[in-house]
């Protein structure tokens, strides 16, 4: 059954975790908003067809300041604000939507 383990399977489980990863044992403390302003980073860098599209994530970097610093550093094609209206941003990643679409 789903969601139930029993006290005698606990001692055979393994972690999930890949023995090919290495993680450092070093503790670190980072901030939510710090986290994820470092993937989009990264991912950002890593791939130059990567993009971030939401409201006020250019100018104002977003709420709660996520996309701080990536407007500078990458510039507006690829940090894209988009308008405020739900209706609008809907359309935008419909014609995006159908342009991935079109490319598989």
């Amino acid at each position: 059954m789903l969601g139930i383990v029993s006290r005698k399977s606990l001692g055979r489980m393994r972690p999930a975790v890949s023995a090919l990863r290495n993680y450092s044992s070093a503790e670190k403390q980072v901030a939510i908003r710090d986290a994820l302003n470092s993937a989009l980073d990264e991912e950002m860098s890593t791939d130059p067809k990567v993009f971030l599209m939401g409201e006020e994530v250019g100018e104002y970097q977003g709420a709660y300041k996520i996309s701080k610093g990536l407007l500078d550093k990458y510039g507006p094609d690829r940090v894209l604000d988009t308008p405020i209206t739900e209706l609008a941003l809907l359309g935008l990643e419909l014609v995006l939507l159908t342009m991935v679409l079109s490319l598989l």
